[in-house]
């Protein structure tokens, strides 16, 4: 029987180990993780965890620290050190100049980076360096993330559809722990992350970079794979600027869509690309979560602004 205490993190069943191929090194890209962290201990060694455990053969892990000045978290880093790639700490305007730092310095050839809240779920980086292998062609690969409490209990599910550029403009596709780039990619939209002039160093960087994707009409895909898990708890910058957030969407659309930027016209394409999502996720067999996310109802709600962070 079903029951009903709440699915934590580490109950989570994953899929079994698949023996296609020997893990050698030369078959799969190298990604490149950034962790950017400051002051925040509670859950930095769960995020290391998740990433180094991962047995991933092509993996360049970093962390980019703010300048912390808790003690315990630099300790934390250099216990970690030898299975780093490279870290520092130094102070920043925030944790997108700390994740650029960590892109600048990489070397691989697929970047992502995970927030020291979020994880990485068991046979992640395999799944995602799967897709880039396969298809040379692709810049930005996203799957499902479960959202989690800060307790670590499953909330809910956010799961992903196929791509669509106009879905990128409304924030119905991509979550931000669970989504890779290519260096390709990334060059070609600026390489700039946080902004040319830093205009979002602190709030909502990747909603300026997913635009910019979206812009550049980036090769997409989706992974029907539950990729990484996303905290929510009263510590998160979504949680404690609420206000500051919600102007950043508005203002990205202004620089890269100036015609979606319109209220109506945006309300309409946002209305639009939810009906697109329910469709997709009716067509996948998922009716289930849609009945659990009380998709069907919000169709029509009032305010289209998704949930920060949640980018589904």
């Amino acid at each position: 029987p079903r029951s009903a205490k709440p699915l934590c993190v580490g109950s989570i069943p994953t899929r079994a180990s698949r023996a296609e191929k020997p893990w050698r090194v030369m078959d799969w890209p190298k990604i490149t993780v950034v962790t950017p962290t400051f002051n925040r201990i509670e859950y930095l060694e769960e995020c290391i965890q998740s990433v180094v455990g991962q047995e991933y053969p092509n993996l360049e892990y970093i962390i980019c620290d703010g300048g912390s000045t808790n003690p315990g978290v630099l300790r934390l880093i250099e216990k970690h050190g030898p299975r780093l790639a490279w870290w520092d700490s130094r102070n920043d305007r925030g944790h997108a100049e700390a994740v650029r730092r960590g892109f600048d310095r990489a070397t691989g050839d697929v970047l992502a980076y995970l927030c020291s809240d979020d994880t990485y779920l068991p046979g992640a980086l395999r799944a995602i360096g799967e897709v880039f292998a396969a298809d040379p062609k692709i810049d930005v690969v996203y799957g499902n993330v479960y959202n989690t409490d800060a307790a670590g209990r499953i909330v809910r599910e956010t799961r992903s559809v196929p791509p669509s550029p106009l879905g990128l403009i409304t924030r119905v596709n991509m979550a931000q722990p669970a989504t890779f780039w290519t260096r390709r990619g990334y060059e070609r939209v600026g390489a700039n992350f946080g902004g040319a002039n830093w205009e979002y160093a602190v709030f909502e960087p990747q909603m300026d970079l997913f635009l910019r994707f979206a812009r550049a009409r980036l090769p997409c895909r989706n992974l029907r794979r539950f990729i990484a898990t996303l905290r929510q708890h009263p510590g998160t910058v979504s949680a404690r600027h609420r206000a500051e957030i919600a102007r950043v969407p508005q203002e990205c659309l202004r620089r890269e869509f100036p015609f979606w930027a319109h209220p109506l016209r945006y309300k309409l394409l946002w209305a639009a690309m939810r009906v697109r999502q329910v469709c997709w996720h009716v067509r996948q067999g998922e009716l289930g979560y849609l009945v659990r996310r009380g998709r069907l109802p919000r169709i029509a709600a009032t305010n289209p602004a998704p949930d920060p962070g949640i980018g589904s």
